[in-house]
């Protein structure tokens, strides 16, 4: 049901998108270097290299506001141009992008890399994902490695990042990362040149923010556990690690985590999804994000925030295939892909934006215990709605 249907009667491509997927997760897991870099380095660098708080955090979000926008037009582009040629594209500009983070080019420059890097990932993260939408036999598998694979590049820079500003300094460190990132542009030529299918239909922005079940779900736990849960993660901690120097290494160790939980589980996902429905492991991921948010409200936030870490990964993961598989005709895997892609950063963007506040207004039990019925509500629909399609 994930097919596209002038794919059916050619066996001896079957391989094609699926190495082409994996190859594209390794563009992805490269290109990444540099921006993954930025988030621990920005914060306690960014007031020596001239920035304010506000521009330091003005600087970590607008790549996310900026695919928001970009994701319908890129998904378009792709179609048009094919997927290698966009990776290529896109892989070598996030080189350009790394390298300006460590020229000390100024606010305006540093700004228009961040903008650049925004619309780059779009590119690299849609026409991956429609790589593994392309792989026939198992898109369960395709779109779990995809996920695990493109996360080591963010686990690598983490480790590696600190020891090189330690050694070389912020700029020289950035600039070793940026060589590194080049290794993206050698596996993007490397990718198959005849997977490009192209489809007859535009990516549309009306179909892409249109909030049907699925895209509300996404955007909810978005909100939740990629942007609430991890800017307010110092507050939730604070009580159990009342010093300050113990509690930025123990926050840093839970971003680390939800990083290698990506990595981890979207291997074994993709794996058991060989055996399981997609879907059952959807909603039992689903299920258990709502026991770690509850948690939360309950009071023990390390076993909450684990949960809520460990399954989120795997809705990540398995979000862009139930996408497609709930088309209804045109089976056009960019206009799933671009849609849940956007909901996904539109509510990652929010809630890194309004969580910190909103944890001050309200405290956490009330916020938590709001959005857990909030999810719990939408889930309730989506299940409903999957149930009444099939």
């Amino acid at each position: 049901m994930f097919l596209l249907k002038d794919q059916k009667k050619q066996p001896k491509a079957m391989s094609l998108p699926f190495r082409g997927a994996l190859l594209s997760s390794g563009v992805i897991a490269f290109a990444g270097l540099g921006d993954a870099f930025l988030y621990p380095l920005l914060p306690i660098y960014g007031k020596d290299m001239g920035f304010s708080v506000f521009v330091i955090g003005l600087l970590l979000s607008v790549n996310r506001f900026v695919r928001i926008i970009a994701n319908t037009h890129v998904a378009n582009l792709v179609n048009k141009l094919g997927m290698k040629k966009v990776l290529i594209a896109c892989a070598a500009l996030a080189v350009a992008t790394t390298l300006l983070y460590g020229l000390q080019v100024g606010l305006a420059l540093f700004f228009l890399a961040r903008v650049a890097w925004g619309i780059c990932y779009s590119g690299l993260k849609i026409a991956t994902l429609n790589y593994a939408a392309q792989a026939k036999k198992e898109p369960g598998l395709a779109f779990g490695l995809t996920q695990s694979i493109k996360s080591l590049g963010p686990l690598l820079v983490l480790f590696l990042g600190p020891i090189l500003v330690q050694a070389l300094g912020v700029e020289k460190g950035i600039f070793v990362i940026a060589l590194l990132s080049m290794g993206g542009v050698a596996l993007a030529f490397a990718l198959p040149n005849d997977t490009h299918v192209s489809f007859a239909g535009r990516v549309k922005a009306k179909t892409t923010f249109y909030p049907n079940a699925n895209n509300l779900l996404v955007f909810i736990l978005s909100i939740t556990i990629d942007g609430i849960l991890v800017v307010t993660l110092s507050r939730l901690l604070a009580t159990t690690y009342p010093d300050a120097k113990q509690l930025l290494v123990f926050v840093a160790f839970y971003l680390l985590l939800k990083k290698l939980f990506t990595t981890v589980l979207s291997m074994i996902g993709g794996v058991i999804s060989l055996r399981v429905p997609v879907i059952k492991l959807y909603n039992i991921a689903i299920g258990h994000c709502l026991v770690g948010v509850l948690l939360i409200v309950l009071g023990f936030a390390l076993p909450g925030i684990l949960i809520a870490f460990f399954f989120n990964a795997v809705v990540v993961t398995f979000s862009p295939l139930i996408a497609i598989s709930q088309q209804n005709k045109d089976k056009n895997s960019l206009q799933a892909i671009s849609g849940v892609s956007t909901w996904w950063d539109l509510g990652a963007a929010i809630g890194a934006f309004l969580g910190i506040y909103l944890m001050e207004s309200l405290g956490a039990q009330r916020l938590f215990l709001t959005l857990f019925i909030l999810i719990l509500v939408l889930f309730v629909n989506f299940i409903k709605q999957y149930a009444n399609a099939n």
